[in-house]
């Protein structure tokens, strides 16, 4: 069983505040699941909504950033890659230290969007409690719960349907617009794109077919 969180914070509460500040029009996407260290923030980031060079000047003199680089130029942005401060990766290891994970962060002027994730309440309470302890102001935006159904049960679903299922929603696939593409969850599941899309294909059709029969078992 999990926990899936969205909080809403100020800028300062992870980084990037005075660039934000600076240039109200950024926005920033940083693809926590790419991390191989969930203590640390991922150094890779996506900027839209102003010019590369004028979200460089204002980065590189943000109190955030020791060194920027430009990597590539993607759909969803111009990425790049960060060095972040020590005060950054103290507030990181401060909201997971009992286990949480950020699996994306979303800025602009106007706060961090955090999408965590966490697998016990008291991961949820030590995340709350930093912000508090650092006087962040934050915002519940959302919160449910994640219930992982057997093999075997009404669903129908096999051990492998499920797996992608879960770590296709956790990741942000089934988003509008997705946060990941269906070869981001293939790799992340250690197979091909095509096998991600027939077993994602097959559990779809399982999860239909069975909510079919029960809506017309009510009739």
């Amino acid at each position: 069983m999990s926990f899936f969180g969205e909080f809403r914070v100020p800028p300062s509460a992870l980084a990037l505040s005075e660039t934000f500040a600076a240039e109200p029009e950024t926005v920033v996407d940083i693809d926590q699941d790419v991390a191989s260290n969930k203590e640390h923030l991922c150094p890779y980031f996506a900027v839209s909504g102003v010019s590369n060079t004028t979200f460089e000047t204002a980065a590189r003199t943000d109190d955030s950033v020791d060194s920027l680089q430009s990597v590539h130029e993607a759909k969803q942005g111009r990425i790049y890659r960060a060095q972040w401060r020590d005060r950054v990766e103290t507030l990181v290891h401060e909201y997971t230290r009992d286990g949480a994970s950020i699996l994306n962060a979303s800025g602009d002027v106007s706060g961090w969007l955090l999408r965590m994730r966490f697998d016990a309440h008291t991961q949820i309470s030590t995340f709350t409690t930093a912000l508090r302890d650092h006087d962040f102001s934050f915002e519940l935006v959302r919160l449910h719960e994640m219930t992982y159904t057997k093999a075997g049960s009404r669903f129908g679903l096999t051990t492998k349907q499920q797996e992608a299922l879960i770590t296709a929603w956790e990741m942000g696939f089934f988003n509008l617009p997705r946060d990941v593409s269906m070869a981001d969850v293939a790799e992340e599941l250690g197979i091909s794109a095509q096998s991600f899309s027939d077993r994602l294909r097959r559990a779809q059709h399982t999860l239909i077919a069975d909510a079919l029969r029960v809506s017309q078992s009510k009739e």
